[in-house]
């Protein structure tokens, strides 16, 4: 099957890879950090998941003949220079959510594609039932924090996705060719 993705496709593929790659590796972080047992429970399952996505965007990639490009900038990144770092848990959550509801909606549109590959159909199939998990425990812990008296969340929630509508428009001005939206060269 070697090299029957288009060069943009690969990009994005492991633009997908790279992102699943910083979630794993945030949340591994925060799962060793937390005295909340309970949050650490759920904080390493999300961790593995986002660990589990990644080896299957770099297999899929290695099935379809390729091997990963290499990316330095995820979608994170972009997050990271328009917010900065999130104070508390409760903010990381949020943006957390912000992130998966775009991530949720983005592989519904890339699974819609009539030329998407059906391997990579599978997998974003895949990614959607999981992402479905993260969107539930996340926001039953932001309803949780909100009942504690976390009243800022909802007026922060909406900041974030302002700031996620923006990134998104530009990464999608740029679909075709991801590099220039990561400021990289092919």
């Amino acid at each position: 099957m070697s090299g029957v993705l288009p060069d943009d496709e690969l990009w994005v593929l492991s633009y997908y890879r790279a992102s699943e790659l910083a979630g794993a590796l945030l949340f591994g972080r925060l799962a060793r950090r937390t005295s909340d047992g309970e949050l650490s429970i759920f904080l390493t399952e999300h961790f593995a998941e986002e660990a589990r996505h990644a080896w299957l965007w770099t297999s899929l990639i290695r099935e379809l003949g390729h091997v990963p490009v290499r990316i330095t900038e995820t979608y994170q990144s972009h997050y990271s220079r328009e917010i900065g770092i999130p104070a508390t848990i409760a903010e990381v959550l949020l943006l957390t959510r912000v992130f998966e509801e775009r991530i949720y909606c983005h592989f519904v549109r890339h699974l819609e594609r009539p030329e998407t590959h059906a391997l990579v159909k599978a997998t974003l199939k895949t990614m959607l039932e999981d992402e479905r998990g993260h969107l539930e425990w996340v926001g039953e812990r932001l309803a949780r924090y909100e009942a504690e008296g976390m009243t800022f969340l909802p007026a922060l929630g909406e900041k974030y996705r302002e700031i996620d509508r923006r990134i998104y428009a530009e990464a999608l001005e740029c679909e075709s060719r991801l590099w220039d939206f990561l400021g990289m060269k092919p």
